[in-house]
């Protein structure tokens, strides 16, 4: 098997997708079948754990609420507010449009907060030993101020700030959502490794960066929890990132387990975790915002993203219910923690396939070209309305024309294959057919774009 450029595989959160380039996407979950778990198949274990996380998770489903709807609705406001004036958003300074303009920033500045710090990832990689030291760990509050309709709303935010050494010019960071996920993700590779659930070499896992990688086992040595199982790295990891503040939940979960509390948690995790640590995010919040959302979209006759919209709403509800019923769902076949027997192989293998059944992701991105995973629906299409969308927004901070930046250009194509959709010159009445023009009149740029482009060749004449 030829070897796998792993920095090509990857999930995309809120866009819903996972690249695996040079992947055999015809048999990618045959393991299902034939209890076999081979290097591609265990690496879109990996990424596809990525995507759960996105869609059942509290935090995951807020990151689309403010990155995706709340975009959404601001990037239609500011174009009534001012058309195509409105844009570029990163120069605009218009008095009546700085509200939108202060309240995308801070949403961009959130999401970006909650991502991989990658300047760490490339500073640990580049440092004598590749790795840093813990020193100590604290709760800092960063102060929130920012507008909401006619108001302003002030608070804070609950964040763990990391202090180490061993960087040049780096003593502390924060400890974010998105480097916990990876925590997860990483822990269920061991498992499969450690179950001989798949035929990788062990330096496959070795060579993984030790940010944010091999972070979560400097952690929880810093905590005096040394060479946990992979299956407890997995429960805690999975049970921090299911509550409102995962950073937070997860250094209180591993100062309990330090005073000790580790005998308990080993002698039966899955009560000790919900008997000390269990919380309700309030879901309905989130949910109802997606939900609203959507019906807000079909009443103004943006019908194709909402119904974009109620696709991921039914996920991200399904998930929440399913959770209801059962805290740990998602990471139930991990419950089964020696797989001896060609019988405990296949029970593990049937209960995973039970959940990428329910979850199926929509789309797979390879070799720049878009695989639709279920053909019998429009959820494909759907994602790809929202991928469109998301270049949108990433386009018009520069821009007063939306075009599709030049590095999702080299990325991927549309199904529809038309490179030149983001070509004013080929902006035409409707009906619209392209998913990049569709995008654009879903939000409301598409006839501002026309009625502009008619505007300058009248004056041209």
């Amino acid at each position: 098997m030829p070897d796998i450029d792993l920095t090509k595989i990857k999930y995309y959160p809120d866009r819903f997708y996972i690249c695996l380039d040079g992947f055999d996407i015809d048999n990618l979950i045959t393991f299902i079948t034939d209890t076999e778990i081979g290097q591609q198949q265990a690496i879109f274990i990996h990424e596809y754990y990525h995507y759960l996380t996105n869609i059942a998770t509290f935090p995951g489903i807020r990151q689309f609420t403010l990155n995706f709807c709340d975009r959404y609705r601001i990037l239609i406001n500011l174009g009534v507010a001012a058309g195509i004036d409105a844009f570029p958003i990163n120069s605009n300074n218009l008095a009546n449009c700085q509200p939108l303009i202060e309240y995308w920033k801070k949403v961009t500045q959130t999401i970006n907060e909650d991502d991989i710090d990658y300047n760490l990832v490339t500073e640990t990689a580049n440092s004598a030993t590749g790795k840093f030291e813990i020193v100590s760990i604290q709760e800092v509050l960063k102060p929130m101020d920012f507008p909401l309709g006619d108001e302003r709303i002030n608070g804070g935010r609950k964040l763990i700030q990391i202090n180490i050494t061993g960087i040049l010019g780096r003593d502390s960071f924060i400890l974010t959502y998105g480097a916990m996920d990876e925590f997860l993700s990483s822990a269920i590779d061991e498992y499969l490794y450690e179950n001989d659930l798949y035929d990788i070499d062990a330096s496959f896992l070795s060579q993984r960066p030790f940010y944010p990688y091999g972070f979560f086992d400097a952690l929880l040595s810093f905590y005096e929890i040394r060479l946990p199982s992979a299956f407890e790295k997995i429960l805690i990891a999975y049970f921090a990132l299911n509550t409102k503040n995962p950073p937070v939940k997860l250094i209180g979960i591993l100062e309990k387990l330090k005073a000790g509390g580790y005998d308990d948690f080993q002698s039966d995790p899955e009560a000790y975790l919900l008997q000390n640590f269990i919380e309700t995010p309030e879901y309905e919040t989130v949910l109802n915002e997606v939900k609203k959302f959507a019906t807000e979209c079909e009443g103004h006759g943006r019908v194709h993203i909402s119904q974009a919209l109620k696709y991921y709403y039914d996920k991200f509800y399904t998930a929440q219910k399913l959770k209801e019923q059962d805290f740990f769902y998602f990471i139930r076949p991990f419950f089964i923690t020696e797989v001896n027997t060609p019988q405990d192989k296949q029970k593990f293998l049937l209960a995973l396939s039970r959940i990428i059944n329910q979850f199926t992701p929509p789309v797979i991105l390879k070799d720049h070209v878009f695989w639709y995973v279920d053909k019998l629906t429009t959820f494909g299409e759907s994602t790809m309305l929202i991928l469109a969308t998301y270049e949108i927004f990433e386009s018009i901070k520069k821009e007063m024309f939306a075009k599709r930046p030049a590095y999702l250009k080299g990325k991927y194509i549309f199904p529809d294959r038309e490179t030149e959709c983001d070509n004013p010159d080929n902006f035409l009445p409707p009906p619209i057919r392209l998913v990049f023009h569709l995008a654009l009149n879903e939000v409301g740029l598409y006839k501002l774009y026309l009625e502009e482009l008619e505007k300058r060749k009248g004056e041209q004449s």
